[in-house]
């Protein structure tokens, strides 16, 4: 019975009275008279007060439908019960039918505002669960411009939605402008602290993320609560940990938690920290400590009768076990939690099981075994975290539980020779955040009605839940349990299909993309698991899986000479130690051309301006040969993408312009945001206008200054084939779909967004693209001067989601004039009806033999996607010389004709 009303109802006897009602409502043809409707509301009501949604939904409908009510506060609160039983059974369309067609008018004819105010907070929740942030930011907007500007839960929620849309700088500063609040209760502020701390770190803004943190512990210390100093020092330990895998600060902090925390009034909080603490200990190897904290973990799971965390400490202590390669003792442990069901386990925790128990029977010398055991796991596990809409907009939130699994399956497959099979599994996880991308809430409510989102959003859980049965599911068991996820896997992909969501395409087999490979081509393929970089080379008749320790000292060193090379302080010697560490020297000789399939650190460490030979010294950029010289580069995101993209001829298109141009070199008048001018950006556009000299003229268009207007841009975008963008534009690495591209804008009343000028990338699913080529000019990153891999992955797959074919970006800030010169060069060889990557390829040479020969100055640029030529091959040269030729040949032949016949 919810809430206090086991003071007013006595159970046993609302319960003869349901019986008796629903027999009545059941047996009675009048269903639209008013006593029939009172019998009706009470069913409704007593199901209500019993939480028993079921039966409330089976009347619902009837009773909206009878309309015989009278018009009272009476019908406003059945409406609510109605309304919070859609909530709690995930039908938020029909609330917000409900709200928008009753309830809220009904409340307006008796005037009862505040009523109203809280119907409406209510349907912003219900849209933002739906991923409609526009409209739910909209309604408390609204709500909070009439209020006194002092009510938190509207702040909190407005800002919620600003962060969901990506309006950073609204978010901030409506979390700062709580902070100004007087609390009455101080929890309130502590949040506020943590969405800071939350934001900053997400951020790479550390050092604004510790001082909010330290600001929490200090309200924690002034209002005596020890249990929210100790959440304060076990997030702490966390942050720590995840962050930088600094186990001494992380185990510190937890040390200092589990002090204050008491397990008999903060179990649930005490044994999530013991947990924490235990897998700190089991990864740097610290294996008796881990094994004492989880053997005291299962003795106080024991005493408070918690079978789950019982089962989770087992489940540890076999792993430990493994690790010292104690097998008697593992299979023990083993053999204990057979003795009970897994039912209530949840996702992540039945994953680490089944990898535990496979690392038992491979190390018992039975791979294949061991691999029938975990590939389904990992499969699931995969589409699970395709179909997670739970997870970070347009990418893949990893667990430790689901690496430890994909990485003990690709080793073993490696170790039993089914190369094949790892690859295919390697690039699975690339494509994951494809999926990812295309299941955001704000791609999917920018095309689904509410009806199809509600209804998507509960089939997506349904499958979730089998998934997990599944893996429970005894062998004889688990093929219906499969269907069933497949039947239901089938509604939800009609639903996606019907707006063109689902995209996704199975990759073909390796040997079938092998044979597609030319003789002189290699593909690198590199994917980051845990701590190991797997390097996979794949030729037309070969492929070859090398694991690379990827520690976090490596990690750290490849991201320093990153950093070098994107402020220009590069080291040669440590970029040939690259080459060296990646085998490149060992790249067959007949190869011409190297496909690259980087993965994160290898995004920002183009494989081109590496040495290929010892360097004289860390600086002699001009007497260095680099590998660009030797090869031709392409880059991809996946196998997939490589596959899909194969063509390299020209095609045509059927867009309705060739060329549109966006510059912009004066952001003076920019509201809101700092953006530093671009001097050479406006004369950029013009010349490569001149130079594509193969399109009419009526095909190619520039807009430059107060022309480049978002309007224009979304308008022309479109329908170009070729897209140019000088302006500032900033890739998010939190989030593909917050890449924001910085225009003018026609509506000075236009105040929606954080700067009136930004474009994010999500606002151009509405407005789908076809175009061939992208080029993002001076590009920046929102945390430095430079871009990450999974900032590059993001822009990459967002634009082609929105309709780009392929995309060109520079990797870090580079000189204005510099990167007008690179832009002219490019578009001069796409002018003559090269490829793209040939063309890029030209720019980077030319500016390495007649510019700086620094790879900071060349290396800048990369171009992801489809190579194909732009322009049709320039053939009135060879032509001419193919008539020379011919012309010199006859009159040879009549010269000879003529002599003979003398």
């Amino acid at each position: 019975m919810r809430r206090s009303f086991h003071k007013f109802y006595d159970q046993e006897l609302l319960s003869k009275a349901l019986e008796k009602w629903v027999h009545i409502a059941n047996n009675n043809d009048s269903s639209n008279s008013l006593q029939q409707t009172l019998y009706v509301i009470n069913i409704i009501w007593v199901a209500f007060i019993n939480d028993d949604y079921r039966l409330l939904n089976k009347y619902a409908d009837r009773f909206i439908s009878a309309d015989s009510f009278p018009i009272s506060t009476k019908l406003l609160r059945i409406y609510s019960a109605l309304d919070f039983s859609y909530y709690a059974t995930q039908q938020f369309d029909k609330s917000l039918r409900l709200q928008r067609e009753y309830s809220i008018p009904l409340a307006s004819y008796l005037e009862e505002n505040t009523l109203i105010q809280q119907i409406k907070k209510r349907q912003g929740v219900y849209l933002y669960s739906l991923g409609k942030y526009e409209e739910s930011k909209n309604i408390y907007e609204e709500l909070y411009a009439q209020s006194d500007g002092e009510d938190f839960y509207l702040l909190t929620n407005l800002s919620n939605n600003y962060y969901k849309l990506g309006y950073s700088n609204k978010y901030i500063s409506f979390q700062l402008r709580a902070l100004e609040f007087e609390f009455k209760d101080y929890r309130n502020l502590l949040n506020v602290y943590r969405n800071l701390f939350l934001y900053y770190t997400a951020n790479k803004d550390i050092s604004s993320a510790l001082q909010y943190i330290e600001k929490a512990k200090e309200v924690a210390v002034n209002n005596n609560d020890s249990t929210e100093l100790a959440l304060i020092d076990s997030y702490l330990g966390t942050f720590y940990w995840t962050q930088y895998r600094d186990h001494k600060k992380a185990l510190e902090n937890f040390d200092a938690a589990q002090q204050v925390l008491s397990p008999s009034d903060n179990y649930i909080k005490y044994i999530d920290l013991l947990g924490e603490k235990g897998d700190v200990y089991f990864r740097i190897d610290s294996l008796s400590k881990a094994r004492e904290i989880f053997k005291s973990a299962k003795d106080l799971a024991l005493s408070k009768s918690n079978t789950v965390d019982y089962l989770d400490a087992l489940i540890n202590l076999a792993a430990i076990e493994l690790k010292q390669n104690n097998m008697q003792a593992a299979e023990e442990i083993f053999d204990e939690i057979n003795l009970y069901p897994l039912d209530d386990v949840d996702f992540p925790l039945l994953t680490k099981f089944f990898t535990v128990r496979s690392q038992f029977l491979s190390l018992q010398n039975n791979n294949r075994a061991a691999i029938n055991e975990l590939a389904p796991v990992v499969d699931q596990v995969i589409d699970r975290a395709k179909n997670n809409t739970d997870s970070q907009e347009g990418f893949w939130s990893v667990e430790d539980e689901y690496l430890d699994a994909v990485e003990l399956l690709v080793e073993m497959l490696i170790s039993n020779q089914n190369t094949s099979e790892a690859l295919t599994l390697l690039d699975k996880l690339k494509t994951i955040n494809d999926a990812a991308l295309y299941n955001s809430p704000l791609v999917k409510a920018a095309k689904l009605s509410e009806e199809d989102l509600a209804e998507e959003k509960r089939l997506n859980q349904r499958i979730q839940s089998l998934r997990k049965r599944y893996l429970n599911a005894q062998e004889n068991d688990r093929f219906t349990i499969k269907q069933e996820i497949d039947r239901i896997s089938a509604l939800r992909e009609q639903i996606l299909s019907e707006v063109n969501l689902n995209k996704s395409t199975p990759l073909s087999p390796v040997w079938a993309i092998q044979r597609s490979i030319d003789e002189d081509e290699l593909v690198l393929h590199f994917t980051e698991v845990g701590s190991t970089l797997y390097i996979t080379c794949l030729t037309h008749n070969h492929i070859e899986i090398t694991p690379f320790e990827f520690s976090g000292d490596t990690k750290e060193h490849f991201s320093k000479i990153a950093d070098a090379l994107a402020s220009g302080n590069t080291d040669l010697q440590a970029l040939h130690e690259i080459y060296e560490q990646l085998n490149l020297d060992d790249i067959p000789k007949q190869i011409q051309k190297i496909s690259v399939i980087p993965d994160n650190f290898l995004y920002r460490i183009p494989l081109e301006v590496l040495p290929s030979h010892q360097p004289d010294s860390p600086f002699s950029f001009g007497s260095t040969r680099y590998l660009i010289e030797d090869y031709q580069f392409r880059y991809f995101t996946s196998l997939k993408e490589f596959e899909s993209n194969r063509r390299s001829s020209f095609s045509g298109s059927n867009a309705d312009f060739d060329f549109s141009g966006f510059g912009i070199s004066d952001f003076s008048k920019f509201n809101g945001i700092d953006l530093p001018s671009l001097p050479y950006a406006t004369i950029e556009t013009q010349n490569i206008q001149t130079t594509l000299s193969t399109f009419e003229e009526e095909n190619k268009d520039i807009f430059t200054g107060d022309q480049a207007t978002k309007e224009t841009f979304k308008s022309r975008v479109g329908n170009s084939r070729l897209v140019h963008v000088a302006t500032h534009s900033e890739v998010s690495e939190q989030d593909p779909l917050f890449s924001t591209i910085y225009l003018t804008t026609r509506n000075p009343a236009d105040t929606a967004l954080q700067s009136d000028q930004a474009l994010y990338a999500y606002e151009l699913f509405d407005t789908p693209l076809n175009s061939e080529f992208i080029m993002l000019n001076s590009c920046s990153s929102g945390s430095g001067n430079y871009i990450q891999g999974s900032g590059i992955m993001g822009i990459s797959r967002a634009l082609r989601y929105a309709g780009a074919q392929s995309l060109a970006l520079n990797l870090w800030a580079v000189n204005d004039k510099i990167a007008s010169e690179f832009a002219t060069d490019f578009y001069t060889s796409i002018n003559k009806g090269n490829s793209k990557n040939k063309a890029i390829r030209e720019a980077k040479l030319n500016q390495l033999k007649t510019g700086n020969a620094n790879p900071h100055f060349w290396g800048a640029y990369t171009m992801i996607g489809n190579p194909a030529p732009i322009t049709p091959k320039d053939n009135y040269h060879s032509l001419f010389l193919i008539l020379l030729a011919l012309g010199t040949v006859m009159t040879g032949f009549m010269a000879y004709s003529s002599g003979k016949e003398v």
